[in-house]
């Protein structure tokens, strides 16, 4: 499983994605960050601001994210056009 993070919306959706895959509850998370819960909390509900500038600072640039298991194998190829894009991923 992979995402490709374009703004805070898939930003929220890839945080909410791999938590579930990893069978961890947000105060597991919270307890790892050593932080409060309602922080992860605002992490995926998009409200927390430097999380949004982060990802835009990319976007603006032209740039996505793109968040892989550690074990993957990624091949990216470069498009003519942004929705050509290929993001290859191999457990």
């Amino acid at each position: 499983m992979w995402f490709r993070i374009r703004n805070i919306a898939g930003l929220e959706r890839a945080l909410i994605g791999v938590r579930a895959k990893c069978n961890l509850t947000q105060a597991d998370i919270a307890e790892k960050l050593h932080v409060d819960r309602t922080t992860v909390i605002r992490m995926e509900n998009g409200s927390n601001k430097n999380m949004a500038r982060f990802v835009n600072a990319f976007s603006v640039a032209g740039y996505d994210l793109i968040a892989v298991p550690r074990n993957a194998v990624v091949t990216v190829e470069t498009a003519e056009t942004p929705e050509q894009d290929v993001l290859a991923s191999q457990p």
